[in-house]
């Protein structure tokens, strides 16, 4: 079976990358290429002439150039093929639209149900009208005065559509929110700072039932906007409260098909909702090292609505996190076959020529043994390379 795999950044689609979100596409799309290949599909990739170099990280798929990516250019290479999947972030709806324009050829959820997903308000509105745990949340809009009401510091900022951590940020008073929102031009949503561990949990649906996969954990970075990785499985008191709370949230939603992820905040008061996001989550990556079995068939199958029969049982911990690399070259990776193994995702400089992100992920039978590798790996690049490396 063909399978065409559009990741928005390889593919030229998301105009504002960063070695940091490169490194999340790339991640997620060779972690998804090595699943599919080794149940038996044929994949193609496609990859805009930006990113060619990276074909080699690609591999086993076949990768399909390129020169000026547009909508109905996909959509003419996604009737080659049997089944279409995409990887796209929601911001300024591109995910929605690359799936409007790819109706009836691909597996993942349905366009109009990713725009209301997409729109952090709306999944705001649906979760607490269903009983769930948010935070208190408001809308700003720049054509109306701010009104805090009851909301108090510190306020959590993010724009109404985008994606993870990007554009997140925290403020300690009023005044601070008040002189960042002056002059914007987007519209936000400003949430009260809920105090507890960020998590995530990945799940599959058919759009009736939704099975719960993992919880794992997430680290963020506040004070650079950015989500930085995490580990999974995670182990937690309220893993069977995070499970239900997951399947709980989807059900407003119906049109979700395939992968979902649903962040969270485990806190002293319960399972806190902070967003869905309707496709492929960097959870993935160690999701994809650490199931005994390979998820990407029950992708799949869950993608064209058949029932989930998947059953999850864990080999191992996956700790994955992305790493910043200085002085970093190709030619480092060529030299060591290993190095490819637990790179998830190389250091590609993008804003600046000598700094970039990667993805390093590692594998144990414990989460203190992985996190150990991942480490000591780090030391060992640091002396054979000579790079600065920080994480």
């Amino acid at each position: 079976m063909q399978v065409l795999l559009v990741e928005a950044i390889l593919s030229g689609l998301f105009r504002n990358v960063t070695s940091s979100i490169l490194s999340e596409g790339l991640a997620m799309a060779s972690s998804l290429i090595r699943d599919f290949s080794n149940v038996g599909y044929n994949v193609s990739t496609v990859v805009c002439r930006d990113f060619l170099k990276l074909s080699r990280f690609l591999s086993p798929s076949t990768v399909r150039k390129i020169s000026d990516v547009s909508f109905p250019t996909l959509r003419k290479l996604a009737q080659l093929h049997d089944l279409t999947y995409v990887i796209a972030p929601e911001d300024d709806w591109l995910l929605a639209r690359l799936l409007e324009e790819l109706d009836g050829f691909h597996i993942c959820s349905n366009h109009e149900t990713v725009r209301r997903v997409s729109d952090k308000a709306v999944t705001m509105s649906e979760l607490s009208r269903i009983g769930l745990k948010i935070p208190k949340t408001l809308t700003y809009t720049p054509e109306n005065p701010l009104d805090l009401g009851s909301l108090k510091p510190p306020f959590v900022v993010k724009p109404r559509t985008g994606t993870g951590c990007e554009g997140l940020k925290v403020f300690q008073s009023s005044t601070e929110l008040k002189r960042f929102l002056l002059n914007r031009k987007r519209e936000f949503l400003i949430q009260e700072f809920v105090k507890g561990i960020p998590a995530s949990i990945s799940l599959l649906t058919d759009d009736l039932k939704a099975l719960p996969i993992s919880l794992n954990r997430q680290f963020i970075s506040i004070s650079r906007s950015m989500y930085l990785g995490g580990y999974t499985p995670m182990h937690h008191r309220l893993l069977k409260e995070a499970f239900k709370i997951a399947v709980k949230a989807v059900e407003p939603f119906k049109g979700l098909k395939g992968y979902v992820g649903i962040d969270v905040i485990l806190s002293k008061d319960g399972v806190y909702v902070i967003e869905i996001n309707p496709r492929l989550t960097v959870s993935y990556i160690g999701l994809s090292r650490s199931l005994s079995e390979n998820p990407s068939n029950a992708i799949i199958e869950t993608g064209l609505g058949k029932a989930c029969k998947f059953n999850p049982n864990f080999k191992a911990i996956c700790y994955f996190k992305k790493t910043l690399f200085e002085g970093f070259t190709y030619k480092l990776l060529k030299q060591s076959s290993a190095l490819l193994n637990i790179m998830a995702s190389p250091p590609i400089p993008i804003e600046n020529v000598v700094k970039a992100y990667g993805f390093i992920a590692t594998v144990s039978d414990n989460f203190t043994n992985a996190r150990a590798i991942y480490f000591k790996i780090l030391e060992e690049l640091q002396r054979e390379t000579g790079c600065k490396i920080s994480w």
